[in-house]
């Protein structure tokens, strides 16, 4: 069967108009800036997703691949299903695990290291869209956390990462420092 496609109205370009683009973020914030300074905002960049059947070492590849220390795990039909992060992978777990089972490095899968979706914290978006990146910080350092998922609406719209907010707040969070301390770092600032 032909599909019939018309032509769509069109027009020629009115004088004045401008190129639509969200607004730049600045590379230095501070606590009392717009939370979505340091937000990573989904429906303006592609989240970083795994499936649970992959190696931890794949999983790991594709984190420096990206860019990005926290992957979403998703099921076939893009659902999450956990989460996984650099320290889980480069934590004690995997070393455990392959001692209990005798599995090597290499053999173990995301799933059987990562947070399952009921163990996710997560903020609403209409409770942070107009907050300050203090209240971030606050909230992150509270349920000790290095990142905190931002849902609406039945999907995940983005992510606070408090490397992220360390780095744009011009602290030095290097590989191995715990972003806890780094956060508690942070909060003693605002004593």
């Amino acid at each position: 069967m032909k599909d019939d496609y018309t032509p769509r109205i069109h027009e020629t370009l009115a004088t004045g108009v401008y190129v639509e683009h969200p607004p730049d973020m600045p590379e230095l914030v501070y606590m009392h800036d717009p939370a979505e300074f340091v937000f990573t905002d989904f429906t303006r960049n592609r989240p970083a997703i795994i499936t649970a059947d992959v190696s931890i070492d794949a999983a790991m590849s594709k984190m420096k691949t990206v860019g990005v220390h926290l992957l979403l795990v998703v099921d076939d039909a893009a659902v999450v299903i956990g989460q996984i992060t650099a320290s889980d992978i480069l934590g004690d777990v995997p070393v455990r695990l392959a001692q209990t089972t005798g599995k090597a490095h290499s053999e173990i899968m995301v799933d059987m290291i990562m947070t399952p979706q009921k163990d996710i914290t997560v903020v609403e978006w209409s409770h942070i869209k107009n907050a300050k990146i203090g209240h971030i910080v606050a909230t992150m350092h509270a349920l000790e956390c290095c990142h905190l998922p931002v849902v609406e609406n039945g999907r995940i719209r983005g992510l606070f990462s408090a490397r992220s907010i360390s780095w744009h707040l011009d602290h030095d969070v290097s590989e191995n420092t715990m972003c806890a301390h780094s956060l508690a770092e942070i909060v003693q600032t605002l004593s």
